[in-house]
């Protein structure tokens, strides 16, 4: 969850939104972890350290770094105290040079950054990326569907499976798979578009700080998300490309 989001949170309730994404990232890592039983992981604009805590939790062998500008030194002595086998960091720069890093995450990040091509650019030459580091990213789908969500959230954009491979290509990284995820969500973001053209909205959250189902309701949603996603990237294995509210991205150096 983004830290912004975390500051208007009104339960400890997560979305199950969160829950299905952090799936879907399990299962494009499954490659890293079998090549290797302990590799190094850095997730960057990590928010509150959902994803990054919760891939501890199955993978303890492996190393984690987390990277949030939005940090400050009270965020990170309470995300440290509540797991110190993460460490943490304000910015790129603090990261150690002499590490090898496996894998990068970059989950919902590039929206948020104006200059995304010059940022990912950066990224990818920083002394601790290898030739063999992969990333996974995802970003928000459709252009058409930006909405006070995106606002709420700082978004300077949303992507096309198009947009993001060029994106990437710049940089200079190489795409292995690339895709949409979330079809079911797409009627309800574009009603709510529809709706916000008729009646401007003044909403200053999200879904995810909003949501207070209980947790039947949150693993059946969920469920049905995960059942989305694998539906999806089926048909997009053999050729049959449906939109999504979401894109995904797995690429290396």
């Amino acid at each position: 969850m983004d830290l912004i989001e975390v500051k208007n949170k009104k339960n400890e309730n997560r979305h199950p939104w969160e829950f299905a994404r952090f799936e879907i990232l399990t299962f494009f890592l499954k490659d890293v972890f079998k090549g290797k039983p302990n590799p190094t992981i850095l997730d960057v604009g990590c928010g509150d350290t959902f994803v990054i805590d919760s891939l501890n939790k199955l993978f303890p062998k492996a190393r984690y770094l987390a990277v949030d500008t939005a940090f400050t030194d009270e965020l990170i002595s309470f995300y440290k105290s509540k797991n110190n086998n993460i460490e943490l960091f304000k910015n790129l720069d603090l990261i150690p040079t002499d590490l090898d890093v496996d894998c990068v995450l970059l989950m919902d990040v590039l929206e948020h950054i104006n200059d995304d091509k010059t940022f990912l650019s950066s990224l990818v030459y920083k002394k601790f990326i290898g030739t063999g580091t992969k990333f996974v990213i995802t970003v928000p789908a459709y252009q058409n569907l930006f909405c006070s969500h995106d606002v709420f959230l700082g978004h300077f954009r949303r992507y096309t499976n198009k947009s993001l491979s060029n994106l990437v290509k710049g940089a200079g990284l190489k795409t292995e798979q690339v895709g949409y995820f979330f079809f079911s969500l797409i009627l309800p973001r574009l009603l709510q578009v529809i709706y916000e053209k008729i009646k401007p909205s003044a909403k200053n959250s999200s879904g995810l700080v909003d949501w207070d189902r209980g947790k039947n309701v949150t693993k059946f949603v969920k469920t049905c998300l995960i059942t989305d996603f694998k539906f999806t990237f089926i048909l997009n294995k053999i050729g049959i490309k449906l939109p999504g509210l979401s894109n995904y991205l797995i690429c290396n150096k």
